[in-house]
């Protein structure tokens, strides 16, 4: 049976499957080690990329409203993932932060970034800057179409 080659398009979708794979299975096995809901893992991840965010931060970067990031927030705590903290220099603005527990959670749902950093350190230097050059161009053809509301 004889085999075609796959055009540069197939290859190239083939090629960032597989890498998608390859990131997604920490993910997947940190969504599956887990009981939180999607909105309090997002909340999560809100406050672990966020240096102790308030509450009106994190409904804001999750667009939801104030009474709905508050009783995601107030769910985090009682799992004594979150704790809430006074800010230090206006009493009245309640901080976010990870506790110990919260911090592992959270570093489980970075494992798959983690690890594209530590494959992509381990590339060749020549072989990485090709990739950035070739993400570089997809990122420019990205831009482009949706500069101009292109939903292709």
């Amino acid at each position: 049976m004889e085999r075609t080659a796959l055009s540069p398009i197939d290859m190239t979708l083939e090629l960032m499957r597989e890498i998608f794979y390859g990131v997604s299975q920490r993910q997947d096995d940190a969504l599956l080690q887990t009981e939180l809901s999607l909105a309090q893992i997002k909340a999560l991840v809100a406050i672990g990329k966020g240096g102790e965010p308030s509450v009106g931060v994190i409904a804001r970067k999750l667009n939801i409203g104030l009474s709905a990031a508050s009783q995601i927030v107030e769910r985090l705590v009682k799992a004594n993932l979150v704790e809430r903290r006074a800010h230090p220099r206006d009493r009245r603005i309640i901080q976010c932060a990870l506790t110990a527990q919260g911090t592992a959670v959270f570093e489980r749902f970075q494992s798959g970034p983690r690890r594209l950093a530590q494959w992509l350190d381990a590339m060749q230097e020549r072989d990485l800057k090709k990739l950035q050059q070739g993400l570089s161009a997809l990122v420019q053809v990205i831009r482009s179409h949706q500069d101009k509301g292109d939903e292709r």
